[in-house]
């Protein structure tokens, strides 16, 4: 043979240690006549036996010393370096990365990590809050919980959910002034946003969104206050400064006040990931998980619980 494997070396050095072939090949987990097959192997590749037969196993030949003396210190070194990859890779197997938006960390995401755990203690979680699309191919995320249009071709996921968005006051801006009754009247009000928000919504439901085509009209109008990032408008909100458009369950979460509850529209949540990140057991574990708790929350997300609650409140 021309070049001989690696791994024959390493039988060889595992037989060497033992004295037996029986005993490395236990340990190695393979059968005896396997092992004793690969070793003719290397013999042939070195011209020359190295181990003879003894009643109590096998001894090294002048020829399988000098083998072992010139590459022991080359199989040490390998032997180390694979124990390292092994710990590096073992500490990084254990991390699972996702980034998401603000509202879905903080509304969503992070109440279920505490499940997460208490199924699976090995997991560490690194959770990138933001409403910038960051992009699994060109990071070293596992997941992106994307809002919109999925973005980049190289990825794969599926749509996970969908959430809904609509108009959203405080009491104490609502106490001043009149809710409105209709989307005409949005250009009365004191605005939170600019025309030019949510434009992966825009490519989604184009030509169907009567309340962020309003929306849009009033901002251009009368816009009081543009504040990034997103997760700053709720607290815009909150203060009383105008009216948002926003996603429907973290405002309800934040305890604001929905104005105009007939209109709304939504936009797709996918969870997406690299193909490459499947080799991990823990994150295909994860990203199963992920997808149960989105399917369980599907009416959460569209608010659909929340109004189940007051329907039989008023009952």
């Amino acid at each position: 043979m021309a070049d001989a494997n690696w791994d024959l070396f390493r039988l060889f050095f595992a037989v060497a240690r033992s004295g037996s072939v029986n005993r490395a090949a236990d340990s190695l987990g393979m059968s005896q006549p396997t092992l004793s097959r690969r070793l003719r192997e290397l013999e042939r590749y070195v011209g020359a036996p190295l181990f003879f037969r003894t009643p109590s196993g096998v001894k090294l030949t002048q020829e399988g010393e000098d083998l072992r003396s010139s590459a022991g210190d080359m199989m040490l070194a390998f032997e180390s370096f694979h124990r390292d990859l092994r710990s590096h890779v073992g500490r990084r197997s254990s991390v699972v990365r996702i980034s998401a938006t603000e509202g879905l960390t903080k509304h969503w995401l992070l109440p279920r990590v505490k499940k997460l755990r208490d199924l699976n203690n090995r997991v560490h979680l690194e959770i990138t809050a933001t409403v910038q699309q960051q992009g699994v191919a060109t990071s070293d995320l596992d997941f992106v919980i994307r809002m919109g249009d999925p973005g980049e071709s190289e990825l794969i996921g599926k749509r996970v959910a969908n959430v809904s968005f609509g108009l959203f006051a405080s009491e104490g801006y609502l106490a001043i002034h009149s809710a409105p009754r209709s989307l005409a009247e949005l250009e009365d009000h004191d605005i939170i946003g600019s025309a030019s928000d949510f434009p992966t919504m825009q490519s989604e439901r184009a030509g169907q969104m009567p309340l962020l085509t309003r929306f849009r009209a009033a901002a251009e109008a009368r816009s009081v206050l543009d504040v990034s990032p997103m997760a700053s408008r709720f607290e815009a909100v909150a203060e009383g400064l105008g009216l948002a458009f926003l996603a429907v369950p973290f405002a309800l979460a934040e305890n604001l006040v929905r104005v105009l509850p007939q209109e709304s529209t939504s936009m797709n949540v996918w969870l997406l990931r690299r193909r490459e990140s499947d080799l991990r057991k823990l994150t295909r574990e994860v990203r199963r998980f992920l997808e149960d708790e989105f399917s369980q929350s599907k009416d959460w997300l569209l608010g659909e619980q929340r109004k189940r609650k007051l329907v039989r409140r008023k009952q």
